[in-house]
């Protein structure tokens, strides 16, 4: 708490000396963004809930609290509500990066902005938003969690491997402590149930102290020599999204130092396209010299284009043309779709913009819009059904009958006869 008092102090002198202090602005603190992110749903009751779902370990026992955003959400059904396509972020995870929760509040803000004055900006997509994930880190400006550890060491997913520490972490020197066991934090377990009730497309992870795009997990394409090393399965995928997020933000990527990642859990437990968003190098500071939303523009640009997108993460069938007993369907998707069947014959995979005819017997498509893992959750196997209406009938070629030769000189004989009177 010395440091925190410090830090804040220090802050208060450079507003305090500052030539243009109109142009710097404070972060957040926890209670204030606790009640900012409330007030902020509350101004669109039909588009957002406002839920405090868990808290922290420590003695306050300090909300973790989230924003879900969906299209006239208090009157959809829980089975409405959870079939939804979902873009999860959080922010926080480590305690003393306090500008990633101040990213996802400022993109929680613009969307709801956004949907209000155009619904179709939200239609057939839902967001959940949990600015803070480490409540006591983030109070105390400290990385690790009340127990001392690094929650985004802590997750059941390559859990230990590389990058982290069997020593519990202190402020503020706070370190990489994996915890005791895998999951082991009440943090941890909160967000996974998140996550786990979401039909989760995208999961941004906000993070601070360099400013790129991390991936899951240590990777063949960046980091071929270490012994950790694991292929991406959707990685064709992964590469348009990253590609795109580069072309809109200009952020680069690269492997994580660290492993058991919430990330990598989110991808690999749940198929979402999961990455680290570390919005900016500024790792903790009270203030900063310019607006937020000014230092945060580039990473902003990077969850939009991530939330305009979403329907494309994954193969994504659309129906161009029908015919009796079949379908011409077209992926529009940035990954390839797999075993895609309307009731007839399987069609093992359809890369992104192929076309292709498909038996047509169901009024239901059914895909699965990325590889399917035997290693995820068995409610994560991104199969999606897509109502196609009722099958055209298949009418067979009638055969034409034969002609006898009677029945020929018969029309013969009467074609001459109109001629005859005709005449």
């Amino acid at each position: 708490m010395r440091f925190l008092l410090l830090a804040t102090l220090l802050g208060l002198a450079l507003l305090a000396l500052a030539p243009h202090a109109e142009a710097l602005e404070r972060l957040h603190s926890y209670y204030e963004l606790r009640d900012d992110t409330e007030a902020l749903a509350s101004q669109y009751p039909e588009l957002a809930v406002y839920s405090e779902h868990g808290s922290g370990t420590g003695p306050l026992g300090l909300d973790i609290f989230s924003v879900d955003v969906a299209l006239n959400i208090t009157t959809l059904s829980e089975a409405e509500l959870a079939a939804l396509p979902t873009m999860y972020v959080d922010g926080a995870h480590h305690g003393n990066e306090g500008m990633a929760s101040e990213a996802a509040f400022l993109f929680l803000q613009d969307v709801l902005e956004r949907s209000a004055a155009d619904p179709g900006y939200l239609a057939g997509k839902r967001l959940v938003v949990t600015p803070i994930m480490n409540t006591d880190g983030h109070l105390q400006d400290c990385r690790n969690n009340w127990n001392g550890v690094d929650l985004n060491r802590n997750y059941p997913w390559m859990w230990g491997l590389y990058g982290t520490s069997d020593t519990r972490g202190s402020c503020p020197a706070s370190g990489t402590y994996r915890g005791p066991s895998a999951g082991s934090e009440g943090e941890t377990q909160d967000n996974m149930a998140l996550m786990r009730s979401l039909n989760l497309y995208a999961y941004l992870s906000g993070h601070t102290g360099s400013n790129d795009i991390v991936l899951p997990w240590k990777t063949p394409y960046e980091s071929p020599d270490h012994e950790h090393a694991r292929a991406i399965s959707d990685w064709a995928l992964y590469q348009r999204f990253l590609n795109e997020s580069t072309n809109v933000s200009g952020l680069s990527y690269r492997d994580p130092s660290g492993a058991g990642e919430s990330i990598a859990w989110g991808y690999g437990a749940r198929g979402a396209i999961s990455v680290i968003v570390e919005v900016t190098t500024m790792q903790w500071s009270p203030v900063e010299d310019s607006t937020l939303r000014q230092e945060l523009a580039n990473e902003l640009l990077m969850y939009d284009m991530a939330w305009e997108n979403l329907l494309k993460l994954g193969g994504r069938p659309v129906v161009i043309g029908t015919g009796p007993g079949e379908l011409t369907v077209r992926n529009d998707g940035w990954g390839a779709a797999y075993n895609l069947s309307a009731g007839g014959i399987i069609l093992p995979r359809l890369e992104p913009g192929e076309t292709a005819t498909v038996d047509w017997h169901d009024s239901q498509l059914r895909y699965e819009r990325i590889l399917r893992n035997p290693e995820r959750d068995v409610d994560a196997d991104g199969v999606v059904t897509l109502e196609v209406g009722t099958p055209l009938p298949d009418i067979p070629n009638q055969p034409v009958p034969a002609v006898s030769p009677l029945a020929v000189f018969t029309v013969l004989g009467l074609a001459a006869r109109s001629r005859i009177i005709r005449a």
